[in-house]
């Protein structure tokens, strides 16, 4: 199933009943999990090596849906990294699937971290190898997302253990579960689809931190709401967020 060479990773997630919401399907939280699963089994698999003080972390994320999986159903995820557009940089690629059938795609974009001045630093590119997939690969390029000053606070979460990856920072998964915690239950509930989810992740947050959740109030007759996070500390904005319905 996966190349000898490893330029494409792919990997099997059956949708089991604690991966599912309250809609009996796989949503956004536990897509963006396996999304970034997949990746990570690439990247072991292709034996990356990165400086000890170095740290890979995503910029970028942009998801598209056409339908979401089941319960007891399994998807496919094959991912593969393009070549370099430059020196700190990288997109990685996704294509999800039931079958034969492909129901949604994704690009993120992600750079290395010194871990000491938390700074983008570049990787040596003689560590990483010939890992890149020069066949075939997406178009798009996750967008950036404006903060906005006019942006209404919905929430507030308090960073705790459990929202921190080995990086011991916030997981990016999580900043899409907190969105979906500070949505109305009755539009969870309701006859509106998630079709498309953008995310800019501008700062890290730790653990003790509060982030203010805000939500910009979509123009009249539009499909998409934008989120934001604001730490509460020092008003440094964390991330920006898009949700796309239909």
């Amino acid at each position: 199933m996966n190349d000898t060479k490893p330029h494409t990773w792919s990997e099997d997630y059956k949708i089991a009943s604690y991966f599912v919401n309250l809609r009996g399907r796989a949503g956004l939280y536990a897509i963006l999990n396996f999304i970034q699963d997949v990746g990570w089994m690439h990247a072991r698999q292709m034996k990356v090596q990165l400086d000890p003080n170095q740290a890979w972390v995503f910029t970028r994320q942009s998801l598209t849906m056409n339908a979401w999986p089941k319960w007891n159903e399994t998807i496919t995820i094959k991912t593969w990294i393009r070549p370099p557009v430059s020196d700190v940089f990288f997109f990685r690629d996704y294509e999800i699937s039931i079958g034969d059938k492909k129901i949604g795609e994704c690009t993120s974009t992600f750079s290395v971290i010194d871990m000491n001045t938390r700074k983008m630093v570049a990787p040596d590119q003689k560590k990483l190898g010939a890992v890149y997939r020069e066949d075939h690969n997406r178009t798009e390029s996750p967008e950036k997302i404006q903060w906005q000053a006019e942006a209404q606070e919905v929430a507030q979460f308090q960073v705790r253990n459990s929202d921190l990856d080995m990086n011991n920072h916030v997981n990016n998964t999580k900043y899409a579960q907190w969105i979906l915690d500070a949505i109305p239950l009755d539009i969870l509930k309701g006859d509106v689809h998630l079709q498309k989810y953008e995310v800019n992740f501008l700062a890290e947050t730790v653990s003790g931190d509060q982030v203010n959740l805000q939500m910009l109030k979509p123009a009249e007759n539009t499909k998409l709401t934008q989120f934001q996070g604001m730490r509460a500390a020092d008003g440094k904005p964390v991330f920006t967020a898009r949700l796309h319905t239909k």
